[in-house]
């Protein structure tokens, strides 16, 4: 193959023949790597359409008319509408921009199109953006504002050493009786049952189903069953959560086998032998997908025993391999006991998920329960076992190198196949939104990029060896304003680190706000930028997961933490790394005290604190108001910050060493934010989102 057809292909498919560095140097993609990833791509494309037929989804926007991707020959030609509601419409196509189009649908959602003789398409009409905050806060004194919280860090007397749903919904109705209009949480999505030493929650098994150890056994049964269950499994189980619950770090292994240890006693208890009606409806309302999803569990489950290959499908028995073989349907009744467990844990969580979003929505706040959803899946879980077509098997995603990862980034996650998206309508797509937006009131985006782009590795490749792949982002995003609408909700999307001023425009446009973090909004000159200069297009944040807390960032916790692990990048000197953070310090103390208002400046010095936890406290308080002051029609702290913490969830790079994802908060939920500090911290919070 002569190198004009390998990038012929290569474009075809959507890779970037060049990327650029952080460094803004510009690198070429090897032929090597090109044919790896072309291997993987054309692999998954269906058989190519006919140029007169219509793709199996056309999407437009309300009130636009739509060009259609048909040969300017059907132009005059005739169509026929028929919308969600029933409407019929007929009429003529118009010529755009040298192509067929219809003129504009005034009704959103997802309509039957047929044009002359090919076979119909849906046609998907989206609003011009997603709900807007200022529309969903409408009529309030003060701007939106909320808090971010990590879910399994939450504490409730029981809990066995996990968070869960239940003191979500405690958080929730207290920061809403503080003013709070929302409560972003960290991802909810299915896990492994028999996996528990993977705990990333932006690693999931399945972004269309929810984490089984985020239950809560309270959503469904009384108190004292609950208890009996669990006096029933013994005193030494009983003495294991006591210690699991104290421990200021959480043993997943340990209390993810009691959490499963509890449902699996409830469920052959009180629920096997005659499933109450509501989740007999839960089943059938989750369908095939609900199904697939709770036979993988089981099979996961059976297979795991079974040696280090059962922990992936694809290198289960052959038969096994498929969710829709005579073997899979012969083992699901077999073992269809354990199937039905599995439906079970998935309809506690939904459970359990609804009364946090209802009880959010009683409590007053006017948005609710922001979800996360995960940039990708695991492509040993369930989702790409059901859906193996429209996922890039084969091939994972990460980022290129840069000055802090050298080596690149590979995530061992996998994402969708653009050509299996085009092909099924972007069912997969649409069906993970829907997922996202179920019960809550908004959506996070993790690495909302990815909506136009994303570094994808050959399999056992390494990062160095990735392409930029191109997805279909002005469909996407129009997808994206489509469902918010659907399920009226608002969009953040993370859009951290390397994004195009065009991208962020265009996801303006469409209602999907960016971030505003602290840290990151300088000057080109390295001044912190005053809150009255954020993007009214963003949500205000102290912090993400992902960064250090405000407390950790002035003492310093983060870098001591890359000190400790290595995890500087190469050639750099670290009293020149806290040289830098010294400068950082004076120049966001500076911002601090420039933008404070007048009556928070009573009775304090200007003097700059220093960076000890004593110093750090000041600190956290300035900062909070500072954000809240923020021009972003939405603010939200970390629970982190408002107790003042100075660690962080989670330290990117690190696998080991650090303990991302394990940290408890200090308190129980309902008291959680009571503390002197904190109260203090939220009067600044509510004063700076009430200035104007």
């Amino acid at each position: 193959m002569n190198n004009r057809t390998l990038v012929e292909r290569a474009r075809h498919a959507g890779l970037s023949l060049r990327w650029r560095d952080a460094a803004g140097e510009m690198h070429r993609v090897s032929n090597e790597s090109l044919r790896r990833l072309l291997a993987v791509l054309e692999g998954h494309a269906p058989p190519p359409r006919p140029r007169t037929a219509l793709p199996a989804m056309v999407v437009g926007v309300a009130g636009q008319a739509t060009v259609l991707p048909l040969p300017p020959g059907d132009a005059g030609g005739r169509f026929r509408l028929v919308l969600e509601n029933g409407t019929e419409i007929e009429g003529k196509l118009r010529l755009m921009r040298g192509h067929p189009a219809l003129p504009p649908v005034g009704v959103c959602g997802y309509h039957r199109l047929e044009v002359g003789d090919t076979p119909p398409a849906t046609l998907a009409i989206a609003p011009p953006s997603c709900p807007r905050v200022s529309r969903m806060c409408a009529g309030g004194s003060v701007r939106a504002w909320g808090l971010g919280v990590q879910v399994y860090g939450l504490r409730m007397t029981g809990d066995g050493g996990i968070g869960h749903f239940g003191a979500v919904e405690t958080l929730a109705r207290t920061a809403a009786a503080r003013g709070a209009d929302a409560l972003a949480i960290s991802p909810a999505h299915a896990m492994f049952a028999a996996r528990p030493g993977q705990y990333s929650p932006y690693s999931p098994s399945s972004r269309l189903f929810l984490n089984g150890l985020l239950a809560d056994p309270h959503a469904v049964f009384d108190t004292a069953t609950v208890q009996a269950a669990v006096v029933k499994e013994g005193t030494a189980y009983v003495d294991t959560l006591r210690q699991l619950e104290d421990a200021p770090l959480i043993d997943w292994v340990r209390a993810s086998t009691c959490r499963y240890q509890l449902l699996r006693r409830l469920y052959d208890e009180r629920i096997a032998a005659s499933p109450p009606k509501a989740m007999r409806d839960f089943r059938k309302a989750g369908g095939r997908a609900l199904e697939q999803h709770a036979l993988f569990e089981a099979l996961h489950a059976y297979f795991s025993t079974r040696g280090e290959r059962g922990s992936d499908w694809r290198r289960w028995p052959v038969a096994m391999r498929q969710p829709d073989s005579p073997e899979v349907a012969r083992f699901a009744q077999e073992f269809a006991h354990d199937v039905t467990f599995h439906v079970f844990v998935q309809w506690l969580a939904a459970t359990s998920l609804a009364r946090v979003c209802a009880g959010a929505q009683t409590a007053g706040m006017r948005i609710g329960l922001i979800k996360d959803m995960a940039v990708g899946v695991d492509p040993t879980g369930s989702e790409c076992w059901a859906r193996q077509s429209e996922f890039l098997l084969g091939a994972s995603i990460g980022a290129p190198p840069d000055a802090l990862s050298p080596l690149g980034q590979d995530w061992g996650l996998t994402t969708f196949s653009p050509a299996g998206l085009r092909a099924t309508g972007y069912r997969a797509f649409i069906d993970t939104l829907r997922a996202g937006f179920a019960h809550g009131g908004g959506l996070r985006i993790d690495h909302v990029m990815a909506l136009e782009r994303l570094w994808i590795i050959p399999q056992g490749g390494a990062s160095a060896e990735g392409s930029y792949l191109s997805f279909p982002v002005r469909d996407l995003m129009r997808l994206v304003a489509l469902e918010a609408m659907r399920a009226d909700a608002m969009v953040i999307g993370e859009d951290l680190g390397t994004v195009t001023t065009a991208f962020r425009k265009a996801a303006g446009a469409h209602g999907i706000m960016g971030m505003n973090v602290l840290f990151f909004e300088r000057t080109p000159q390295g001044m912190f930028k005053p809150p009255a200069a954020w993007s009214p297009h963003a949500t205000a944040m102290t912090t993400t997961h992902d960064l250090p807390t405000v407390a950790g960032w002035w003492q310093g916790t983060d870098i001591a933490w890359r000190e400790k692990l290595h995890q500087l990048p190469a050639g750099l000197d670290p009293n020149t790394l806290h040289d830098e953070r010294e400068n950082d310090r004076t120049a966001l103390w500076s911002a601090l005290m420039q933008d404070r208002p007048a009556t928070a400046a009573r009775g304090r010095s200007g003097e700059k604190p220093p960076p000890d936890a004593a110093g750090a406290e000041k600190v956290v308080e300035e900062a909070i108001g500072f954000v809240g002051r923020a021009a972003c029609p939405l603010a939200l702290m970390a629970v982190e910050d408002m107790l003042g913490l100075a660690e962080q969830p989670n330290l990117p790079g690190t696998t080991s060493g650090h303990p991302n994802w394990q940290r408890r908060y200090p308190g129980m939920s309902a008291t959680l934010l009571s503390g002197h500090e904190t109260r203090r911290r939220f009067n600044r919070l509510r004063a700076g989102r009430a200035h104007e």
